[in-house]
């Protein structure tokens, strides 16, 4: 079994427990989460972010790389209580933007034989990605709770690679998948999380204006896993911090002009501190 298909299914695993346990325990009965979890999944949240990003992508006897550590922030918000008085619904938006220069070592395709020119430049590198989320919670004990959800959004890529061989470059895809997530309440103030993802990436697309380049690229995967702390100084004033992995793929395209988008793969390691505000 390869590792996606490993996350894969133990995020599916878990989502299919957690929402078991919902149905089973929410028949009829008010679900008893933990003051603490609610509070601290139910803010408006900022923060700023460090980013490590390493790109992969592999020609015929050839690859590129791409890799550094790149600045950002992240902007959130969530909602855990009553709706259309079914109790313990979770909602939340989550963005996330990095930006700045990542080293590139690789090669322009379209140049010697065998169709490649070696090509070490700096890409001026823009992230952009944003999630949707619609769960259930459960308490399962007095201090931990757990929610699945459902998820849906949106990333993209804009790589810059520039020099005299350098030229602009779109990616952007759809995602969708499940997830859970595991709230600790350490004391009444103070929230651990731990959440993992299963997601599919569809609808993916590349672009090189430059080039005259567009073409599609088939479904692929993506996990994700993080870990957070949610610290409430008051009832309106929260810290956070939080350190997370996120690793997909893209599946590569057809040749259209000349030029093709080989398979890649993309790991990103980000952690993040700020502010939030409570609004329960």
């Amino acid at each position: 079994m390869s590792r996606l298909a490993f996350i894969f299914r133990l995020v599916g695993v878990l989502f299919l427990l957690a929402v078991t346990g919902v149905v089973a325990r929410a028949d009829g009965v008010a679900v008893a989460l933990n003051p603490a979890v609610i509070a601290a999944e139910t803010r408006v949240a900022l923060g700023f972010a460090v980013q490590g990003t390493r790109y992969s992508e592999g020609f015929a006897g050839a690859s590129d790389q791409e890799s550094g550590v790149l600045p950002g922030f992240s902007a959130e918000a969530s909602r855990l209580g009553s709706l259309l008085g079914m109790p313990g619904i979770y909602s939340g938006v989550v963005y996330d933007f990095a930006g700045g220069p990542l080293a590139y070592n690789g090669f322009i395709q379209g140049g010697a034989a065998p169709g490649l020119s070696p090509y070490d430049a700096t890409d001026h590198a823009r992230f952009n990605s944003i999630e949707v989320r619609l769960g259930r919670a459960l308490a399962l004990s007095t201090a931990v709770d757990v929610i699945p959800f459902v998820t849906a959004g949106y990333q993209n890529w804009y790589r810059d690679v520039g020099g005299a061989g350098g030229y602009g470059e779109f990616y952007r895809a759809a995602i969708a998948g499940v997830g859970a997530r595991f709230d600790v309440a350490v004391s009444d103030r103070l929230v651990i999380s731990a959440t993992a993802e299963g997601l599919a990436v569809v609808g993916g697309r590349a672009s090189a204006p430059a080039l005259g380049f567009a073409a599609g690229f088939g479904t692929s995967g993506e996990e994700a896993v993080h870990l957070g702390a949610d610290w409430r100084l008051s009832n309106a004033l929260h810290l956070f911090a939080g350190l997370g992995v996120r690793h997909f793929n893209y599946a590569g395209s057809a040749l259209n002009n000349g030029f093709y988008e080989p398979p890649s793969s993309t790991l990103v390691v980000r952690s993040e501190v700020g502010v939030a505000f409570g609004f329960r």
